[in-house]
């Protein structure tokens, strides 16, 4: 009897994990079907707007059509009619956290070109009115700002003590890095006088270069340039230093000729020994003075041209800035802007709520 009652005990124990476990994939199931159908109703709704989008279009697909042929052609006949648009480039390297004030100026300038203070521009740049009338635009960006921002990042790294940069990612330099802070900029003008850019340069950087910026440049460079006097300084006494000692190995080496073979080569090995480290010393201020060298020709200038404005300025290849582009959006906008607005307007006019 007790082993029936043991034996109907340990199926009851089957049969209620088989139940468990029976449930545990009925949830499991459900859970990726549920899944599945999330997915599969959001790629149902981005198909459904497509096609109303694509429906959209055909049903207003004329009427759009020739707003933008119209303002193509309007576009185009004032562009036909408008003098030619040049544009030139100039890459600056700014140093001691000049880029703020060479941003701050260029937007200034800008504003007085959209706002045609033509006068005001002239006196500023030291141009003529009639060539500051022709500038359309003043703009200024970082250049090739990713290759800039590694480049920024390690030179912080190099010059940054670690206890300060541990664990501190590349991600984290850039969101605290502002756009100015960058080395490397483009300054581009756009202008319908092909020869005027030239004319900018000495004006631009002069803008930049106040006298606080030029107190810290003159602060750095004297510190470079006494750096260096003390490299070389020190390079000199230790060639003096190595030529002392061969002239005292060349004396010891005469009074030392009756000298054991094993006293001899310990004062040659302890020589050696010596000479090797100075040289490793010379190695190690030639390549200091080779830094300083470096930093005292990049730290020179407040702002360094590394590529100034062509003489002649290039015909503006940009489809942004031309008529015919701009005019064809601005029709075909204000028709997609009317439809709509239609659309809405009969949406609301049969509207029960």
């Amino acid at each position: 009897m007790e082993k029936k009652n043991k034996i109907d005990k340990t199926s009851q124990t089957q049969q209620e994990e088989e139940v468990d476990l029976g449930n545990l994939f009925i949830v499991i199931g459900k859970g990726f079907r549920n899944f599945f159908n999330f997915f599969g109703n959001i790629f149902k709704s981005i198909f459904h707007y497509f096609i109303l989008f694509l429906i959209f279009l055909r049903s207003h697909a004329l009427k759009l059509g020739v707003a933008l042929i119209l303002g193509f052609v309007v576009g185009f006949i004032l562009h036909k009619l408008d003098k030619k648009t040049y544009v030139s480039n100039m890459i600056i390297e700014t140093n001691y956290g000049s880029g703020i004030q060479l941003y701050k100026q260029i937007n200034y300038l800008n504003d007085l070109v959209e706002k045609k203070d033509s006068l005001s521009l002239s006196h500023i740049l030291t141009i003529e009115i009639n060539d500051a009338a022709q500038i359309n635009k003043i703009q200024v960006s970082a250049y090739q700002s990713k290759n800039n921002l590694y480049r920024a990042f390690d030179e912080y790294m190099r010059k940054t003590d670690t206890v300060f940069t541990r664990g501190f990612e590349f991600d984290d330099y850039v969101k605290r890095l502002a756009e100015y802070d960058l080395r490397y900029h483009t300054i581009q003008v756009n202008s319908k006088l092909k020869t005027v850019f030239a004319k900018l340069s000495p004006s631009l950087i002069r803008l930049v270069e106040n006298d606080y910026y030029k107190n810290v440049k003159n602060l750095k460079v004297n510190e470079l340039l006494q750096k260096l006097k003390v490299l070389n300084k020190n390079l000199t006494q230790i060639d003096s230093l190595r030529k002392t000692y061969k002239e005292v190995a060349l004396k010891e080496a005469e009074n030392k000729s009756g000298a054991s073979t094993i006293e001899i080569a310990k004062t040659n090995t302890n020589k050696e020994q010596n000479d090797i480290k100075l040289f490793e010393t010379t190695t190690d201020i030639l390549d200091n003075i080779s830094l300083t060298n470096n930093a005292l020709i990049r730290k020179n200038n407040v702002v360094n041209i590394i590529s100034d404005f062509d003489e002649i300025g290039v015909p503006d290849k940009n489809l942004i800035h031309k008529k015919y582009i701009q005019f064809a959006l601005l029709f075909g906008g204000l028709m997609l802007g009317w439809i709509l607005i239609k659309q809405l307007n009969n949406y609301l006019k049969n509207y029960r709520g």
